[in-house]
């Protein structure tokens, strides 16, 4: 969200800043063209007061310096012209020694032309008949303040437009977070919803994001419904080929191996083949789904449960202790945790001499377990052959050899990691990591 907002401050700054500039500039030279016309009516209004200055003399025309304006008798004033009466020029004093370029038709020149002391002129070109003669009188005037007045006005207009921009960019960083506030709030709930957190979102949201609000429900009902319906169907077809697999296992027995070695060998090893690939579909099946808001394992809850249970279903002298499992409830599927350390704990029991403890630690996107028992332990070289469903060390113990099978399965579909190494109370210990998708 922050990136789009982001983006969208800077393309709403960019695009006023270019915005304020064209429309500034376009100002400037509509004002600028205003000012030449202006200053040409005022050139044009000089043209008659020069000719006023043109008298009758003794031996004809004569330029009457006192009629003129004070400011064409002071050096470089800004303010020039000059006078055609057929061979005869008249220059204002004001040019001093630098000469005047002429426009070479009547009327405004707005092309500013370089004049004396690096000013720059806008020229007025006019004729007219006095006693049968013609007079050329063009008059000149310095255009630089003008320009000078523009730029520092033009300079001031930008400082301003940038100053108002930097408030405008803040007024509207405000107002698009604020416009997005909901998204984040959608963001945040879909993140629930994907860690487990929530069933559904919630539908008391804007009324532009309530369309994808309801949408995004009925894709999670719809999921569940199809997760559901799929989870139940692999169950079915695990208890359905239970029987069969049974009445096989059966019939595979001392008897056949002794008839038929040959097909008691081949027979075993088919069956276990389809008992393993049945229970790691059914264990993959389970992570797939996934958890939701109501099949999240809380172990604050379900660890005190299963320690209960598994001190009833021991019925001997045994310490089960557990420590780490007082958290919130974390992203993965209950009935996949609580048969994994019913499993381990199972197990530990079935070893221990008196005790068996269990520590939970939840990391940033992990939940670590490592389960200790006071039993004999097991020597570092044989600890794979345990991981072998069906596998058992000791067949005194009872069992089917299948515990920690399971749990290396579940573990494996989780993408976590599975150790055995030697327990602090002197039997095994069997620490394991379980990542979940991070939200």
């Amino acid at each position: 969200m922050r990136s789009i907002g982001r983006r969208l401050g800077v393309s709403l700054f960019v695009s006023l800043l270019v915005a304020g500039l064209v429309a500034g500039q376009a100002a400037l030279w509509w004002l600028d063209r205003e000012q030449r016309q202006l200053s040409g009516r005022q050139l044009r209004d000089e043209t008659s007061s020069v000719l006023a200055a043109i008298v009758r003399g003794h031996d004809g025309l004569v330029l009457d310096q006192d009629r003129l304006d004070p400011a064409y008798r002071k050096p470089l004033s800004g303010r020039y012209f000059v006078v055609l009466i057929d061979d005869q020029r008249w220059r204002s004093r004001s040019l001093w020694d630098a000469a005047l370029p002429l426009p070479d038709r009547t009327g405004m020149d707005t092309d500013l032309q370089p004049g004396p002391g690096g000013q720059s002129l806008l020229r007025y070109r006019a004729q007219f008949r006095r006693d049968g003669q013609t007079l050329t009188v063009v008059v000149a005037q310095d255009y630089a303040p003008q320009l000078a007045k523009f730029q520092d006005l033009k300079a001031a207009a930008l400082v301003a437009w940038v100053l108002l921009l930097g408030a405008l960019a803040l007024v509207q960083q405000y107002l698009i977070r604020r416009g997005l506030r909901p998204l984040k709030g959608a963001r945040h709930q879909i993140e629930q919803l994907r860690g487990g957190q929530r069933a559904e979102l919630d539908q008391d949201v804007a009324t532009e994001l309530r369309p994808l609000v309801e949408e995004i429900n009925r894709l999670q009902r719809h999921t569940e419904q199809q997760l559901a319906r799929s989870r139940h169907a692999l169950g079915d077809l695990g208890h359905a080929l239970k029987t069969p697999l049974s009445v096989l296992r059966n019939r595979c027995n001392a008897d056949l191996q002794r008839q038929s070695p040959e097909l008691h060998r081949l027979l075993s090893d088919q069956l276990d083949q389809i008992e393993n690939a049945v229970g790691q579909a059914l264990v993959r099946a389970r992570v797939a789904a996934g958890a939701i808001a109501t099949t999240r394992f809380e172990p604050a809850r379900d660890v005190p449960l299963l320690l209960d249970t598994l001190r009833r279903a021991h019925d001997r002298p045994l310490t089960l202790t557990a420590d780490g499992h007082r958290m919130a409830p974390l992203p993965l599927e209950r009935d996949d945790m609580l048969e994994l350390l019913g499993n381990l704990m199972d197990n530990a029991c079935k070893w221990a001499r008196g005790r068996v403890a269990l520590h939970l630690s939840r990391g940033t996107d992990e939940l670590r377990v490592t389960v200790d028992d006071d039993g004999p332990g097991i020597a570092p070289e044989r600890h794979g052959e345990v991981l072998q469903r069906g596998h058992r060390l000791d067949q005194r113990v009872p069992g089917h050899g299948l515990g920690l099978a399971i749990v290396s399965d579940t573990v494996d579909a989780y993408g976590g990691t599975l150790e055995l190494g030697e327990s602090p109370l002197g039997g095994l210990r069997v620490s394991l990591r379980l990542p979940w998708a991070r939200v």
